[in-house]
């Protein structure tokens, strides 16, 4: 399945975008450990502190901390 994920910083209700890839991952648990691995081999221009991932239709599925947390609901 392809993903989207987009890392980002969080300030208050303000959200910059430092990143957006895609990531072909079968699961989604697939696709947050690649994007994990991403945070840290990407050149960002800053350290990003949230991550999102949609799938190719821009459903979102997982927003969260970019430290690649798995919620338990997932």
């Amino acid at each position: 399945m392809n993903f989207v994920i987009e890392f980002y910083r969080s300030r208050d209700a303000e959200e910059a975008t430092l990143d957006k890839v895609s990531l072909e991952a079968p699961t989604l648990r697939a696709a947050l450990q690649g994007a994990t691995a991403l945070l840290h081999t990407l050149a960002m221009p800053q350290i990003p502190d949230r991550l999102r991932i949609s799938d190719e239709h821009g459903s979102e599925l997982y927003a969260g901390p970019a430290d690649g947390a798995y919620p338990a609901e997932a």
